[in-house]
């Protein structure tokens, strides 16, 4: 009987809660062993293939943060390993469960009443810590419980983070494109007043000018780049590569009519309300408290509701605004066509100077720059709204 009671001890203990440092990508019962890494990380192979690539696509921002950044996965791996121990600890108390109906129906085959009775109340005991440890294992893996609030902010601030990161890193990248086509034209330019110089059609000031764009332009660009540098290997280390790696930044998707107009700020405050941790904490923080620090929370939550309302509806005009700008600056764009086909006709003709014909190139470079501008601020917006959905917005 002493050993038995010792088995039942050490099937007890493995009940508890292991933890361990690496995200789970092995199997972590007996019932995962063969199973794929897609399988174990609960991907289709196709999908886990495209995370495990070279290439950063936006869509996939909150999948490699929560699988790959080195401390959201971290905290995931240790939440889920607590998940496994459960599993193992309920398969070993199974386990031991039917050794103990086993015995008692040997025991009473034997007309062993005590031992018979013994065995069975033990297998009930048994059979309630199995339950209990199912119903605790159950609340754990569901995908959003009070347990795993703190990860999911933590996950959903660095998500936040990543995505405006990949915006502004975007942007550069496309302020570098223009800067480079504006570096070759004032050098072109450069030459032209040159040759014009010295045939005294251009003066020194006009040189001198140009000169200096032309340095502001290299000066700038190079800023630009080491920038752009520091902001990749950010970008890409926090979506789990190491700082050394070679990703493709992948294009950010642009937001579509369709998008927007699923947007409503009336119907989507509930939403944001129910998602965000500040008012979570704020209501959860009025049980077993007295009548008026309740009555009192419970006005600052309507308080802080008001606020988010306020900040939703804001969020939702700064892109129906974004929208517009981004409207007239594709408008700006189609008209520096027509202007561009104008600019060559006007030069093959011999009707413009070289410098007038670039000087009206620079004008069309700076509407594709207002139109990239305006593209990636409603894309920030539209960001930031979503955020907000998801309860991830300072109520201030």
């Amino acid at each position: 009987m002493k050993r038995r009671i010792l088995a039942l001890s050490l099937c007890m203990a493995l009940a508890t809660p292991v933890t361990s440092l690496a995200y789970v990508k092995s199997p972590g019962n007996p019932s995962e062993v063969g199973k794929t890494q897609a399988e174990l990380n609960g991907y289709s192979e196709e999908t886990w293939a495209k995370l495990m690539d070279n290439t950063l696509e936006y869509s996939e921002i909150e999948d490699l943060v929560k699988n790959f950044n080195v401390n959201i996965s971290s905290a995931w791996s240790k939440f889920n390993d607590n998940i496994n121990s459960l599993n193992l600890a309920i398969d070993t108390l199974r386990s031991a469960k039917r050794e103990m109906s086993s015995d008692a129906t040997a025991a009473m085959n034997d007309g062993d009443i005590v031992n018979t009775m013994l065995y069975k109340a033990q297998g009930k005991g048994l059979g309630m810590s199995i339950q209990a440890m199912g119903t605790a294992k159950d609340k754990l893996s569901r995908q959003i419980t009070a347990a795993n609030a703190p990860i999911r902010n933590a996950q959903e601030q660095v998500v936040a983070g990543v995505e405006a990161l990949m915006i502004g890193y975007k942007n550069i990248e496309n302020q570098e494109k223009i800067l480079d086509s504006m570096i070759k034209m004032y050098e072109e330019t450069l030459r032209v007043v040159n040759q014009t110089g010295s045939l005294g059609l251009s003066t020194n000031a006009d040189i001198i000018k140009v000169q200096s764009d032309l340095a502001n332009a290299r000066a700038n660009l190079l800023t630009l780049k080491a920038n752009k540098e520091k902001l990749y290997r950010t970008l890409i280390t926090m979506c789990g590569w190491s700082p050394d790696a070679d990703v493709t930044v992948a294009d950010i998707p642009d937001v579509s009519d369709d998008d927007i107009n699923k947007l409503n700020p009336s119907v989507d405050i509930n939403t944001a309300i129910g998602n965000n941790a500040t008012l979570i904490k704020n209501r959860h923080n009025t049980s077993s408290k007295s009548s008026s620090f309740v009555d009192a929370k419970l006005y600052q939550s309507s308080q802080d509701e008001d606020i988010l309302r306020a900040n939703i509806n804001e969020l939702y005009n700064n892109i129906i605004t974004d929208k517009g700008n981004l409207a007239a600056a594709n408008a700006g764009v189609e008209a520096s066509k027509a202007t561009q086909n104008a600019l060559d006709t006007q030069k093959s003709l011999g009707m413009i100077s070289t410098a007038q014909y670039l000087g009206g190139r620079l004008s069309v470079l700076q509407k594709q720059a207002e139109f990239e501008s305006a593209r990636l601020q409603l894309n920030t917006d539209y960001n930031a709204y979503m955020q907000a959905l998801a309860g991830n917005i300072d109520i201030k």
